[in-house]
């Protein structure tokens, strides 16, 4: 068994049954959980033969600037529920390994002591925005301070989904966050109900002039949002469905990543999350016309286990496999993964 699936499963056994179930559970019957893995595991991959791999390159460019490979840490709240290592542990596990880091907004962890630890590495500030918006304006002025390059505005979280074992485990968020919206411990739906559900398209631009920071969106599954955020200037997207924790049975990532890049039509990056759990899923992502692919449970799933070496270690397979997986594909460049690369099962 590979270590990201060994991590899955003592991650289970280690933590809380409550803690368990609201990092690992989705929305509804999770029927949307369940396919962003699969989707993935649908797609055939089609090798070339007699190519010369001798040498690869993992490498892609993302807003502009070359990165060592496309994994990114999607943004994870309340790390310090998984292990004391906490937001630091999985930032300077994505710092070891050229991975660029995405700090969530609902960090227990504040912005600017993660900064410090990752030193000159690559991090971005997924935000939420708030019914209280000063503090929104809070958390873009601590990407500032803290050299993020780049904020990440998740769209696809008006109101929270239905999440059904948190709310037959009564799971309440004890350690307090770097935005403190109340005093005490609180339910996740309670923290949900703090988040504006008047967010629109304007208000995505007045963000982006105030902070003066390239954004970019998360939470797009539609190609006609797709070509609204070209139209909006932001940097760049990402296809998400929220890990299954929003609106059940909606596409996964990897079925809606086709027709969103292909509306994009390069104008801006895509990236995509969502059941990526080997380097090979990474290579059909990279395929289908994604620019990068951001990786979260089976991160957290190796800092609960064994805190930053975990982390760590899960984030250096993925990297590794992938090398593999372009050797054996016949593809040494990342950068020229395309259509050629997938097929269909015969």
């Amino acid at each position: 068994m590979s270590p990201v699936n060994d991590f899955e499963e003592r991650a289970a056994q280690l933590l809380d049954e409550a803690v368990h179930g609201y990092f690992a559970g989705g929305a509804g019957d999770e029927i949307t959980l369940r396919d962003n893995v699969e989707s993935w595991r649908r797609l055939v991959l089609a090798p070339r033969v007699l190519v010369g791999v001798e040498e690869r390159d993992s490498s892609v460019t993302l807003l502009g600037r070359r990165r060592p490979h496309p994994f990114l840490v999607a943004p994870m709240a309340y790390q310090r529920s998984a292990h004391p290592d906490a937001e630091i542990g999985t930032a300077t596990a994505a710092a070891a390994t050229g991975a660029t880091y995405v700090l969530s907004s609902q960090t227990t962890t504040d912005p600017r002591e993660v900064a410090r630890a990752m030193g000159d590495a690559d991090r971005w500030l997924q935000l939420y925005v708030f019914k209280d918006r000063a503090v929104t304006d809070d958390l873009v002025q601590a990407a500032r301070e803290g050299g993020y390059e780049a904020l990440v505005i998740t769209v696809d979280f008006p109101t929270g989904g239905r999440r059904e074992r948190d709310e037959r485990s009564r799971h309440v968020l004890e350690h307090p966050t770097y935005v403190q919206l109340t005093q005490g411990p609180v339910t996740p739906a309670e923290r949900h109900a703090m988040h504006d559900p008047s967010l629109t398209w304007d208000d995505v631009a007045a963000i982006g002039e105030a902070s003066g920071l390239p954004l970019v969106l998360k939470g797009i599954l539609d190609p006609g949002d797709a070509e609204r955020a070209v139209d909006a200037g932001v940097a760049g997207l990402i296809v998400s469905n929220h890990g299954g924790r929003q609106l059940d049975t909606v596409l996964s990532g990897a079925d809606a990543l086709g027709p969103v890049a292909e509306a994009v039509d390069g104008r801006i990056d895509v990236l995509v999350d969502g059941g990526i759990r080997r380097g090979w899923d990474a290579a059909k992502a990279l395929a289908l016309g994604a620019d990068a692919v951001l990786v979260g449970r089976p991160v957290l799933w190796g800092l609960v286990c064994e805190g930053t070496a975990g982390a760590q270690q899960v984030i250096q397979q993925l990297v590794d496999e992938l090398d593999n997986a372009l050797a054996l594909l016949g593809c040494p460049r990342a950068a020229d993964l395309d259509a050629r690369f997938l097929t269909r099962r015969r």
